[in-house]
């Protein structure tokens, strides 16, 4: 039989179906709905995908190596409401209960680990299904045994969808988040840099060294824009590209779900 994975990035699908019931007043019966939705949506998921491997992974608290890196990442974000941060270990309860596995490791932002498992699974030419509206994870799309699937949207999105999302590959996505800058995670790209000036960077050299080697190729509005802006793409690429070496410490026949 063949395998295949489905992993559910944890706090992006719980916090949307929370946010759907801000008309409820009671906390404790908000949570109630929630966990009760949550199920729904995951049984939904493994009735759709038919995975023979499952699992939801959540972020741990505190800071990851990227708050280390760059203090003011993430700066801003609206926080989660703490009855719903105080009830995250219920979720994973109920999920355990309902026979789907939970992984959150210490130190470790989700996406982190979810490329880490879908990457390496990739490699035993497993094929992933990674559930969340992140668009980081567009970036693991070049590998054909890479998916990602948005529940609310009821999309698919693989690796011939990004260039008309983007205007770029896969592999290159990267690199332009470097030059754009990721507002959501206060990410900061090259000022004056946004989107349609990126391409026409990019069309002439993919890579943010290629880019800063060959400044001269570049009119001068582009070069002044780019000028003293290389370090902070570095940075910037290091903080938006996802960890694929993440030791989880967990086989993929743990994983393994029986409905």
């Amino acid at each position: 039989m063949e395998k295949r994975l489905l992993i559910v990035d944890g706090l992006n699908l719980i916090r949307r179906l929370y946010a759907a019931l801000e008309s409820e007043q009671d906390m404790v019966r908000r949570i109630e709905r929630t966990q009760s939705i949550s199920i729904d949506a995951l049984m939904k998921l493994m009735q759709q995908f038919a995975p023979t491997h499952a699992v939801v992974v959540f972020d741990s608290s505190g800071k990851t190596w990227r708050h280390k890196l760059y203090p003011e990442y993430k700066l801003g974000r609206v926080p989660m409401d703490d009855a719903l941060l105080d009830s995250l270990n219920g979720f994973a309860k109920v999920f355990r209960y309902n026979g789907i596995h939970c992984l959150r490791l210490a130190g470790w932002e989700a996406d982190d680990v979810i490329a880490t498992l879908a990457f390496k699974s990739a490699k035993q030419e497993v094929k992933s299904y990674i559930v969340s509206t992140d668009k980081g994870f567009t970036q693991l799309l070049d590998n054909e045994f890479i998916l990602q699937y948005d529940y609310f949207a009821k999309l698919g999105y693989d690796k011939v969808w990004v260039p008309g999302k983007y205007g770029v590959e896969p592999s290159m996505l990267t690199d332009y988040w470097a030059l754009v800058g990721d507002t959501t995670n206060r990410v900061p790209g090259v000022k004056g840099i946004g989107p349609k000036t990126a391409l026409s960077v990019m069309e002439k050299h993919r890579t943010i060294e290629e880019i800063y080697n060959n400044l001269v190729d570049y009119p001068a509005r582009t070069q002044s824009l780019l000028s003293g802006g290389y370090e902070q793409c570095l940075l910037s690429r290091q903080l938006v590209a996802l960890r694929v070496d993440v030791n989880i410490g967990v086989r993929l026949s743990q994983l393994a779900y029986l409905p």
